[in-house]
């Protein structure tokens, strides 16, 4: 038999590995944040660098690989194009003028939110 609409024949089997989805939040991932700092070309008595903000940026990730990008060292201001604010790994991995690092955590964003729902619970 043909099912009855076009949409419950394509997701008839995408819930068999992990269950019914019957809520609005049962089809999400947990966001990590982390920080990254960007950099800009400045001019200082003639002389050009790149220059990390002062203020890290805000990342969000769904994965465990926390990555921010970077200028290498003695990048020429034509040679790199700062991308997401620093947020992310260089685009191209065999690009020497990027380098990708590790990002510094933040904190879990869905934990935050838990302990928020908890203290509410207990008011």
């Amino acid at each position: 038999a043909f099912p009855t609409s076009l949409f419950s024949y394509l997701s008839s089997g995408i819930n068999a590995e992990y269950g019914d989805c019957d809520t609005a939040d049962c089809n999400t991932k947990e966001a990590t944040t982390f920080e990254c700092y960007d950099y800009t070309w400045v001019v200082t008595e003639d002389v050009g660098a790149w220059t990390k903000a002062t203020a890290a940026s805000t990342c969000y990730s769904i994965s465990d690989n926390n990555q921010c990008n970077s200028p290498a060292e003695g990048v020429a201001e034509a040679d790199w194009t700062s991308s997401n604010g620093g947020c992310g790994a260089c685009a191209d991995s065999e690009d020497t003028n990027c380098v990708s690092t590790s990002g510094a955590p933040v904190a879990v964003l869905s934990t935050l939110i838990s302990l928020i729902a908890a203290f509410y619970a207990l008011m």
